[in-house]
């Protein structure tokens, strides 16, 4: 089992090197209303030392850094070096002294005990092949009194980007996850954020559902956001030419029910919680 977590982390890791450029461009500005309402969740105070797990380049780390402010400090930390590198020169464009990042293993954090006053990590856990141990890291890493803020997507049938492609794909048996991968939707049951987020320890979990539209100009410029991401990537290489031309046809079929006003506008679903490192009695 060890080896399938490790090759499947390498293989991941080496799929969002490659997607890191893509990222920044698009889905940035698709997941910054998920970002705001985490943080806003969080509660967040100037001076704080936060921690942003899976940062990815340099998001939700660098808004976090505005909200802090110079006396404050923010870690970003992501299992991408080429992510990492993102996320060093976006903050160093913005003039923003005081957010750090590293290459770091979110299961195994190379930090101190007790060192951040909130802990951060969107849309990152699902991916991670031990969410519990991550989540017991990060509580590690805060102080007594301090929250985690987690952003993980809702199930299939409400993360309609990754579902809708997922179904067809599924339909033509050309979806099949890589050993030791995690199920993407697990936390999107009902309760099921709640229940982990207990189970490592954190105390008045809070959890709210949150939907956010996305909008394309058509099929074509969704087909070519989501045929870049890893996961998608990864299931087309492995099928002939006439399935992935039979795939591309069945989602754009799919795809027209969210057609309105002349784009297309997929709603996307995210589970959103937060959870207190309580102090000692």
């Amino acid at each position: 089992m060890a080896s399938k977590t490790s090759a499947y982390k390498q293989n991941e890791r080496e799929g969002w090197n490659k997607f890191s450029a893509r990222y920044t461009k698009v889905a940035l500005p698709e997941f910054r209303p998920f970002g705001r309402r985490l943080i806003e969740m969080a509660g967040l105070g100037k001076g704080m030392w936060v921690l942003d797990v899976a940062t990815g380049p340099g998001e939700p780390a660098l808004t976090i850094a505005r909200r802090v402010g110079p006396r404050g400090l923010v870690l970003g930390v992501d299992f991408s070096p080429v992510m990492i590198r993102r996320a060093r020169g976006r903050a160093k464009r913005a003039g923003v002294g005081h957010a750090h990042f590293r290459e770091m293993d979110a299961e195994r954090l190379a930090l101190d005990a007790m060192t951040f006053d909130r802990a951060f990590c969107r849309f990152g856990l699902m991916l991670m092949p031990n969410a519990e141990r991550a989540l017991a890291e990060m509580r590690r890493v805060l102080v007594p009194g301090g929250r985690v803020a987690i952003a993980v997507w809702s199930t299939q049938n409400k993360m309609n980007t990754l579902g809708t492609v997922r179904r067809v794909l599924e339909r033509y048996d050309a979806f099949h996850p890589p050993p030791g991968a995690p199920d993407f939707f697990r936390f999107g049951k009902a309760g099921a954020v709640e229940r982990t987020l207990r189970a490592a320890g954190f105390r008045q979990v809070r959890a709210e559902r949150m939907t956010v539209e996305w909008v394309f100009k058509g099929p074509d410029e969704f087909w070519d956001s989501m045929k870049k991401a890893p996961s998608l990537r990864r299931a087309l290489a492995k099928v002939s030419p006439v399935v992935r031309r039979a795939v591309k046809e069945d989602v754009f079929h799919a795809l027209e029910k969210f057609r309105r006003r002349g784009k297309l506008r997929i709603p996307n679903e995210a589970v959103l919680a937060i959870g207190l490192k309580e102090r000692a009695p």
